[in-house]
């Protein structure tokens, strides 16, 4: 049978689970239980929407938000979200089903409480780096979550945070554009907090309201840790920021807080003057030659691609003593377009010093040098080609 292009595709064939655990949760919209695909073996956790309360306004406006929640969940793939695997919607009888990751682990609170220890500040530090990444990863997906709390942020058995529940989530078509509900006072867990934002009062809800509750429940659950001493944490700046009174003095994005993990972590590190340097005679030649960006930049991320990209570099000026070519020098980390300079006289012996140096730090360094690198070249300005433009 031949399906032509623009008809429905349709799997008849039944595909059978086998329920493992029907108690696994219930809550005020529904019931999550545990079954299993006998077919590939594999344990999933399926969701239905089923609604405690009788008003039936309240049923539909939440089943609506139980199928956003499937729409929601599709368009996003990261290690730190939990992942949707399939979905069933019955529209006339109001009711739907997703099947999901099955995750083996506990709530962040749990995990905070039971699994970190007063000996170092990985654990915290670790958690919460995972944090602000799956959340950024939201954020650029022009998503907020606006239900942050202890049971919707679970942790699996490796340590691998996993951010669930987008049940009252929502789309922007713009990070900063605000969500505005009265029925958010109830809906999101806010009764209790010593600690809340200005938005909750004026109620509106963006980007950054994510930001302020993230940064409020992740600093309540630290300080409930057995034992806890502030240099278990290395971000209580950027933690303090983030739970901001006004979202106007909060970070702009969770991007921009990732940018600050770099920069704390290389303030804390043993930095010599001869480091410093090394460092600022090489990032200032890049800085220096590159007047700006054609389009949204683009970098290498990854040391192992950097390093390689600079031997490549001295390779072709080997016989040099001042660099001949900025462009290829700039492209060693920058893979976007970009405009640059040619007259400045760099000696190919500093790019060489830097590489030598560079190989020699730890690869942790080795990252935060390099992000340092893209956080300093991030500030030269973007330019755009109205002829691009459709009108």
């Amino acid at each position: 049978m031949v399906v032509k292009n623009g008809e429905n595709v349709r799997f008849l064939r039944q595909k059978d689970y086998v329920m493992v655990d029907n108690r696994l949760g219930n809550g005020s919209f529904g019931k999550t239980v545990v079954i299993r695909d006998s077919f590939i073996d594999e344990l999933f956790v399926a969701k239905k929407y089923e609604p405690m309360f009788k008003n039936q306004d309240l049923k539909e406006k939440f089943f609506e938000n139980f199928l956003d929640e499937i729409k929601i969940l599709f368009k996003l793939n990261h290690k730190n979200i939990v992942r949707i695997y399939n979905y069933y919607p019955f529209e006339d009888a109001q009711t739907a089903y997703i099947i999901m990751e099955h995750i083996k682990g506990k709530s962040i609170e749990d995990y905070i409480l039971e699994n970190v220890l007063p000996l170092g500040s990985d654990d915290l530090d670790n958690l919460f780096i995972q944090l602000v990444e799956g959340f950024s990863y939201i954020e650029k997906n022009n998503i907020i979550h606006r239900d942050i709390r202890e049971g919707n942020i679970l942790v699996d058995e490796s340590g691998t945070v996993k951010i669930i529940d987008f049940g009252i989530g929502k789309f922007s078509l713009d990070i900063g554009e605000e969500q505005s509900d009265d029925s958010l006072r109830t809906q999101v867990n806010r009764k209790g907090l010593d600690l809340l934002p200005e938005e909750y009062y004026k109620k509106k809800y963006t980007s950054k309201t994510d930001m302020f509750y993230l940064g409020e429940l992740f600093n309540r659950l630290m300080r409930k840790t057995k034992d806890f001493s502030d240099n278990m944490f290395s971000y209580h700046s950027i933690l303090n920021k983030m739970m901001k009174y006004k979202p106007e003095e909060r970070y702009e994005s969770f991007e921009q807080i990732i940018n600050e993990f770099s920069k704390t972590k290389f303030k804390e590190l043993d930095v010599t003057e001869q480091d410093k340097r090394i460092y600022q005679t090489f990032s200032e030649s890049l800085v220096l030659n590159l007047y700006s960006f054609k389009g949204e930049p683009v970098f290498v991320n990854d040391p192992n691609i950097f390093m390689s990209n600079l031997e490549k570099f001295l390779e072709s000026n080997l016989f040099e003593y001042y660099v001949q070519d900025y462009h290829t020098l700039i492209s060693t980390v920058v893979l976007s377009n970009f405009s640059f300079g040619t007259n400045s006289r760099d000696s190919i012996e500093d790019i060489r010093e830097f590489l030598t140096w560079f190989k020699e730090s730890s690869q942790e360094t080795q990252n935060l040098i390099l992000k340092n690198i893209i956080s300093k070249l991030s500030t030269r300005p973007i330019e755009f080609d109205e002829a691009e433009l459709p009108f």
